[in-house]
């Protein structure tokens, strides 16, 4: 019996984006990096995960800067020819979010980057520490253990002093490894959160692929989506837009 041949353009699962500070990257990313044609499958993931986020967005006080902003990105959209006036100002208030999610994104990655900053730097001074007291207690260690055998008659106290400087030299080494795991995994964490942070939006562009993506826009030689043949299949998600 032959196998049937898998499709080898898969469709990508899109079902863990939100447009959430945390989780901004991954969609910015993801807009940003589509080729079209894509299948018509994500094409309907992406538009109601863009509405269903942007219906829910409360705009912020019309603030100086933020008018001046809002007309910034108006002359922007109007160079792309958007003549449909609710499609116009729809994309207004979709990238509206995407600069607030945006600024909520960079305040959190530049908080968990500098606490991480924070937590390497106190890494590296224990690490120091320990090197040293560590050095410090293992010399006092060996002059207890000479006072010890080396005397004819060593007292209680400087035997237990001897111990003591071995337990404490012992424990300061043994510290070490912990603190090298430690720093491992804090470097792992900040170049994780560093490369997640996106620290400008290309404007132009993002026009660009969210006017295709949600059909505000058609350019003549750019086929944006291609049909599914299981679509019909299966039960996609609203696209109200």
């Amino acid at each position: 019996m032959r196998k049937k041949r898998k499709d080898a353009r898969k469709i990508p699962d899109h079902s863990g984006l939100s447009l959430v500070p945390e989780n901004f990257d991954a969609f910015y990313r993801t807009l940003m990096g589509l080729r079209f044609p894509i299948n018509v499958a994500e094409v309907l993931d992406l538009r109601y995960l863009i509405n269903h986020a942007v219906d829910e967005f409360t705009e912020p006080p019309l603030t100086p800067d933020y008018r001046q902003f809002r007309e910034a990105l108006q002359t922007a959209i109007d160079s792309f020819s958007i003549d449909n006036k609710h499609h116009s100002e729809r994309l207004l208030k979709i990238l509206t979010m995407m600069r607030q999610v945006h600024y909520m994104h960079s305040v959190k990655t530049r908080d968990a980057s500098e606490r991480l900053r924070r937590a390497q730097v106190d890494n590296r001074r224990a690490h120091q520490q320990s090197i040293y007291f560590g050095l410090v207690f293992l010399v006092s260690a060996f002059l207890g253990l000479a006072g010890w055998f080396g005397l004819p008659e060593p007292g209680w106290l400087l035997k237990a002093a001897a111990v003591a400087c071995i337990y404490l030299t012992w424990d300061f080494f043994r510290s070490l490894p912990i603190l090298n795991r430690e720093m491992k995994r804090l470097t792992q964490e900040l170049n994780a959160v560093l490369r997640g942070q996106i620290r400008s939006i290309h404007w132009k562009a993002l026009i660009h692929k969210l006017a295709l993506v949600l059909g505000y826009k058609q350019i003549t030689g750019i086929e944006v989506f291609r049909m599914d043949d299981d679509l019909v299949h299966g039960n996609r998600r609203d696209t109200r837009y």
